[in-house]
């Protein structure tokens, strides 16, 4: 009896005081990336189950020394986490800004399962105690080993789900949340410290339960003035997340983009290869012709001379504007265009010889179309149209895009993806960018330099 009375009595504390710290310096090095051999000290592996042994018995003498000194639940939170960070910044060789982290996101987790279980224990365990005496030596170790599992479980989801799929960047977004969680993390504390440390007492005689809530005025203007910087925090990471998806939405829209325009710009090598075999091959076609005219087989020659003009019709684009890619993607726009519904016009002459290169120019003319087809959905039907035209004065090009739009807008909507890859193109160049909008009409002028 005697030895199950010591053990009843040890086993909570080795599992509060060194088991605890112990699996938290693990999922320490999970989450920082630390190997199962662990850092290298002098050419010699430190392995991971030492790090956690030797954090645990640091852990424990810490915890050890607030109780001796009675130190309050926010100093005693900076100490114990400052002790993980340090321990992960020195010994795990982490850098200091992941350790700290990490860190407090490990001591918010513990203290949340912490408050849980002391909640638990007098809510549940205490009346339990109270009604079956069998149970007053087990109980404390039944909670706490309760309590380890319960960091484990929490800690592997957000392990397994959220941290180990945040990229390197957003990794870095994430140290922003280290005043918030450390207001968690105080909250937690400091109801733990208020309700549940020695703020309860059992009448020995009628067994009735009392409560003594303790109030420290010092630790309640630290969590108001915590809560109050957390506010601008998590408006700041949302505000960066969200750049950072717009980013990661623009970058999807260019490789798009881009591919689009590599298969224009292939298609329309493809088509010139052919034209150029047709040329080559087109003194042929012209003997074979005479031959058969001079034979007096007119109607051989009148069907040869058709396949010649279906093959030629092949070769070319419906519309020329001297720059073959330009003609494909203008002939897949424009054929967009029209299959909704939208009366197209083109008078557009691309100059052979200028600083743009045939991917500027498709960067330049499909985001204007695409805008413009987009805009003439909101038309109505019978009044949607498109008319492009550009031409060059010296050594300057005007672009000119004109298209029907929803009569109801005023002004030119914000820049999107779209105008601002067309802006990207011109800066280079000195060019400048107008839009305007009227009456159901939008209108985008580009002026911009070609030598």
């Amino acid at each position: 009896m005697d030895y199950f009375f010591r053990w009843n009595i040890a086993l909570p504390n080795l599992l509060y005081l060194f088991l605890l710290p112990y699996i938290l310096c693990r999922f320490f090095c999970s989450f920082c990336g630390v190997s199962s051999e662990g850092v290298r000290t002098n050419g010699t592996a430190f392995h991971r189950r030492r790090q956690g042994a030797g954090y645990a018995f640091l852990s424990a003498g810490l915890t050890v020394f607030e109780v001796w000194a009675g130190l309050p639940g926010s100093a005693g939170l900076v100490l114990e986490t400052a002790l993980l960070a340090v321990y992960g910044t020195f010994v795990l060789k982490r850098p200091w800004r992941e350790s700290w982290m990490t860190a407090l996101l490990l001591r918010s987790v513990f203290g949340a399962v912490d408050s849980i279980f002391r909640w638990m224990d007098y809510r549940l365990f205490l009346p339990l105690v109270l009604r079956w005496e069998a149970f007053i030596l087990p109980a404390d170790a039944v909670r706490e080993l309760l309590k380890v599992l319960s960091v484990i479980g929490f800690l592997t989801l957000i392990l397994r789900y959220f941290y180990k799929n945040a990229a390197g960047l957003l990794r870095e977004q994430l140290l922003l949340l280290i005043v918030p969680l450390f207001f968690i993390a105080l909250v937690e504390r400091m109801v733990q410290d208020t309700f549940y440390v020695n703020a309860f007492m059992v009448d020995t005689d009628t067994g009735a339960v009392s409560a003594e809530i303790r109030v420290s005025h010092g630790e309640n203007l630290l969590l108001q003035l915590l809560a109050g910087v957390c506010l601008p925090v998590l408006l700041l990471l949302h505000q960066k997340l969200v750049r950072m998806q717009l980013a990661e939405k623009k970058l999807l829209y260019l490789s798009g983009q881009a591919a689009q325009q590599k298969r224009y710009m292939e298609e329309a090598a493809v088509r010139e290869k052919q034209t150029q075999a047709f040329r080559h091959d087109l003194q042929n076609h012209l003997t074979v012709l005479q031959e058969l005219l001079q034979a007096g087989q007119t109607e051989k020659a009148c069907a040869y001379l058709g396949q010649l003009d279906e093959a030629a019709r092949g070769l070319s684009s419906e519309i020329r504007t001297g720059n073959p890619a330009v003609d494909v993607l203008l002939g897949n726009k424009c054929r967009v265009a029209e299959e909704k519904g939208i009366c197209v016009r083109c008078e557009l002459s691309v100059p052979k010889e200028s600083v743009l290169k045939d991917i500027d120019w498709c960067i330049l003319l499909s985001n204007a179309l695409d805008n413009a087809v987009s805009a003439c959905g909101a038309a109505a039907p019978e009044k949607r149209y498109l008319h492009l035209s550009g031409r060059k004065k010296g050594n300057l090009y005007l672009l000119l895009l004109e298209n029907s739009c929803d009569r109801g807008l005023e002004t030119p909507p914000p820049e999107g993806i779209g105008l601002s890859n067309i802006r990207a193109v011109l800066e280079p160049l000195g060019g400048t960018m107008d839009k305007t909008v009227s009456d159901g009409v939008y209108k985008l002028k580009l002026l911009f330099r070609v030598s």
